[in-house]
């Protein structure tokens, strides 16, 4: 029983420490782990993707998304899907350089998550799979280039996930919650429209979304170690060395 609520309570701390966007000691030893399994289920996903093995699972639920009446919520799904390619690199870069004058521990957050966009293009090339064709499905959004992952999943997952964790620290406590909670309904969103537009499979947003997370987690893992604390102090301590 004390070791039960060793163990609950640990959790609860992480929890707590991740939602506050300031990881420490308990906060590591689920990131770590986090990271581990979202990159594990990502091989096996890919390791499906490559056997063919995926073709029935993706047929049936991009079916089903697609005739799901989505409502209004389809304006953001296409806000979303047309934020690809050089517009999605270009919303990137500014972002990262604006959260750097925000707060240097913040852009290096963004920063560093941006890396698994990269690592998904390398993914992309290196498995070389075709897109959804229009005698599959229904193609709202045409869109060119390689399909796994999926690009957008993987960008929208880290970017949100790195936002609410940069932000964290400077907003008030009872923020922290609903502003994770954004972040994850947006996560979702973008990786259903992916679907829904008939831009990729749902095994490519799978993938791209294990992708996103485990790269998010191992930042906060192990670079936050030695990144500043949050705030300006930083730039008074330089103008004052000036």
């Amino acid at each position: 029983m004390p070791a039960t609520k060793g163990r609950n309570g640990g959790a609860e701390l992480a929890a707590r420490e991740v939602l506050a966007g300031d990881p420490g000691p308990s906060a590591r030893r689920w990131l770590g782990p986090l990271s581990l399994v979202a990159f594990a289920l990502f091989a096996i996903n890919t390791y499906l993707v490559l056997n063919g093995l995926t073709s029935q699972f993706d047929l049936s639920v991009a079916a089903t998304l697609q005739a799901f009446p989505w409502g209004p919520v389809t304006f953001w799904m296409t806000l979303t899907d047309v934020t690809g390619g050089l517009i999605q690199d270009i919303a990137g870069v500014v972002i990262v350089l604006a959260l750097f004058a925000y707060d240097r521990r913040a852009g290096y957050l963004m920063a560093l998550g941006a890396v698994g966009s990269l690592i998904d293009q390398v993914m992309k090339v290196s498995i070389e799979r075709r897109r959804p064709t229009a005698d599959l499905v229904k193609i709202i959004d045409p869109s060119s280039g390689y399909s796994y992952p999926s690009g957008h999943a993987v960008f929208f997952t880290w970017l949100y996930f790195m936002l609410a964790a940069s932000l964290a620290p400077k907003v008030p406590a009872s923020w922290r919650p609903p502003m994770w909670g954004v972040a994850a309904v947006l996560v979702f969103l973008a990786c259903v429209g992916r679907v829904w537009a008939g831009a990729h499979w749902p095994s490519d947003v799978i993938g791209g979304f294990l992708l996103g997370l485990g790269w998010s987690a191992f930042v906060l893992w192990l670079p936050e170690r030695w990144l500043p604390s949050p705030g300006w102090h930083w730039v008074r301590r330089g103008r004052a060395r000036a």
